[in-house]
């Protein structure tokens, strides 16, 4: 057995233990009473407020590629991104959309590579990586931020000091950056050329960083923004200051790469949070499960554009050699 296979064995053993001990925990049927209850008006809204956020995000992506010698359209990159969330779907963790992300960013386009960084499966790899890094930064930031702002809300002391401790290895790490980049010159890592070209990159380019992280925290504002429009859907009210602390903390938890696209840590986090402002356990899953349905039916338009670019290059193709084989029935 490959290790591959075994991790996706034991992510999976994580995911569905993880289920079956949440859905022992409730009444089943009345979970599907929850489900079939919801309001579809503030589902669509949250749908397409989730959308909105990916396209902000894919903007982050392509400022951070521009630097780096990326000439790319913007809608390239959305369509990079959209795929690569599609990918995250049927990979054990987020890491296949972001290869993904990779691939189709180095390959380009078209045929014609310019010189330098454009078309570099190692300078598309340091955007995806200043890409996520941001993304999270961000994320802990204001998870911790809302943590000390609105003090009052009951959470088990390890929560806070866990959040505390993330949001300062961010920001630690990146005043480690300079130090890391001599680092790096010093020691002359031919594998660490791309990574380095990339931090000087945005050393000399720091306006660009500090838009990313405005996009990044508006997409995470309008994200937490989906979390009150969730609440609303099952008839819920959750407070701007309570979704400001439940969506940081359950994103960060269902990220660690111990589950299926943290399935069972996304509907437990949401299990322990909500019942903290009393929320039945039934609707907290079901928070949970729409939560998870619409990163879902998001993503799939991803896989839409995937199959007609597919189609679309595989018809481009067949009439290519069709106009060769005429070229050549008339010579």
């Amino acid at each position: 057995m490959s290790r591959s296979t075994l991790t996706f064995l034991l992510k999976a053993v994580v995911s569905l233990g993880l289920l079956f001990f949440l859905f022992a925990e409730i009444d089943v049927a009345q979970l599907r009473r929850v489900l079939s209850s919801a309001h579809l008006s503030y589902l669509a809204v949250a749908l397409l407020g989730y959308f909105s956020g990916q396209i902000i995000c894919s903007l982050r992506w392509a400022l951070l590629a521009r630097p780096l010698g990326f000439t790319n359209p913007f809608k390239d990159f959305v369509i990079f991104y959209f795929i690569g969330m599609f990918f995250n779907l049927f990979a054990p963790s987020t890491i296949g959309g972001d290869i993904g992300r990779v691939f189709y960013l180095a390959r380009g386009e078209s045929e014609e590579r310019a010189k330098g960084w454009n078309g570099s499966t190692g300078s598309a790899l340091v955007s995806v990586i200043a890409d996520r890094f941001i993304g999270f930064a961000v994320l802990a930031w204001i998870g911790a931020a809302a943590l000390v702002v609105f003090s009052t809300y009951t959470l088990v002391p390890i929560i806070r000091y866990l959040t505390f401790a993330l949001a300062a290895g961010f920001l630690f790490s990146w005043m480690l950056l300079p130090l890391f980049k001599r680092l790096l010159h010093r020691k002359k890592f031919l594998k660490g050329e791309k990574l380095l070209l990339g931090l000087e990159a945005y050393a000399s380019n720091r306006q660009i960083i500090v838009q990313t992280i405005a996009l990044s925290l508006i997409a995470h504002l309008i994200q937490a923004w989906m979390q009150i429009l969730l609440g609303q859907a099952l008839d819920v009210e959750i407070p701007w200051s309570y979704a400001l602390i439940i969506y940081p903390l359950v994103g960060t938890f269902s990220a660690l790469p111990i589950s299926l696209n943290g399935i069972g840590l996304r509907e437990g986090g949401y299990l322990f949070l909500l019942r903290q402002i009393d929320v039945s356990p039934e609707k907290a899953i079901a928070f949970g499960i729409l939560w998870f349905a619409i990163v879902v039916l998001d993503s799939l338009v991803g896989g839409v554009v995937f199959i007609v670019r597919k189609s679309v290059r595989r018809s481009m193709i067949v009439s290519d050699i069709k106009d060769q084989a005429r070229v050549r029935r008339e010579e």
